[in-house]
């Protein structure tokens, strides 16, 4: 009797009784629904925000004085601001960091729509799954590794990829790819938009892969081929799975740093040079670190900005197709 009256009791509190019928709940499930959660979420919400808002709030500190190793700190407020502005190197790394931008994400988002259109064909679920397998593998090498690699596999002189022109015959001396200042940006580029391709490919086959196949029978039976079927029914399908794809991988390749550090530097003569390299050899190179956080936090907020248009535009027109 006493077992069944401490299970009444604990059934009473969660409100597992009649009481559900009049939608009461119990006090235990009252105390859940209004405390649990907050007790629950409240330290890691705290820990995140420390992690956030401290190595921030020393950024902004750092960029209003004049940090050298060599003398104490003195407060200057926006000057390094003012000579940001006035810096010509640094319009120079903008402009090269969104052509690198625009370049990379295009190559990129196109690599991954032909390889996740290409995976979406295979029938056997084996072997789509081992390519998508393999995908993941090609994304999870770092690419400060990548951009290694292919500089060893550039090299003017003992490079296997100027050995392979040779062979076919594309060229009759060696190409400079990363001493050549137009071949090295583009090279950075190609690499950049070789290593972030898996992941646009990953996210597009997803997206592939829940779109219904009544649509394309469908199409098939109106007489549709492949690339009307892509334009009417693959396409619009995409959007949203293409819009976080473009989203995230803009927001890495303005930011970028391992590649171009690992295979040029920003060198030969400052034409690979980006925001980040260029915030690295103020800060660390020149020990500049007040400029270098004015640069960081003026990337940090164009970064914002653009992220911020693409998502309102990407709200609207869901709206104007809802």
């Amino acid at each position: 009797m006493a077992s069944r009256s401490t299970t009444k009791d604990i059934r009473e509190g969660f409100g597992l009784f009649s009481g559900d019928e009049t939608g009461d709940v119990g006090p235990i499930r009252e105390w859940i629904n209004d405390k649990f959660m907050f007790v629950v979420l409240t330290p890691p919400l705290a820990l995140l925000g420390a992690i956030v808002l401290l190595p921030t709030s020393y950024l902004v500190w750092t960029s209003t004085h004049i940090t050298n190793q060599y003398r104490p700190d003195e407060f200057i407020g926006l000057e390094n601001f003012i000579q940001v502005f006035q810096d010509p190197m640094f319009y120079l790394s903008l402009q090269h960091s969104v052509m690198y931008v625009l370049g990379s994400v295009t190559v990129a988002f196109l690599l991954g729509l032909t390889a996740a259109l290409a995976i979406n064909q295979v029938m056997s679920k084996r072997v789509r799954s081992t390519f998508t397998v393999l995908i993941l593998l090609a994304w999870a090498v770092p690419l400060v590794v990548t951009g290694l690699i292919w500089r060893f596999m550039l090299h003017a002189d003992y490079g296997i990829v100027n050995g392979i022109f040779m062979q076919l015959g594309l060229i009759s001396e060696n190409l400079g790819f990363i001493t050549d200042p137009t071949l090295a940006f583009v090279s950075i580029i190609v690499v950049d938009a070789w290593a972030r391709a898996p992941f646009a490919s990953i996210l597009l086959l997803a997206g592939l892969q829940t779109i219904p196949e009544d649509l394309y029978e469908a199409a098939k039976v109106d007489g549709a081929n492949f690339l009307q079927q892509f334009r009417d029914i693959t396409l619009p399908h995409l959007k949203p799975q293409a819009a976080i794809a473009l989203l995230i991988m803009s927001m890495f390749a303005f930011r970028t740093f391992s590649i171009v550090f690992a295979m040029t530097g920003g060198g030969p003569a400052n034409s690979t040079r980006v925001l980040a390299t260029y915030i690295y050899s103020v800060g660390i190179t020149q020990s500049r670190l007040g400029y270098a956080s004015a640069l960081s936090i003026i990337m940090i907020i164009i970064t914002l900005i653009f992220v911020s248009i693409y998502v309102l535009q990407v709200q609207e027109d869901a709206l104007e197709t809802a």
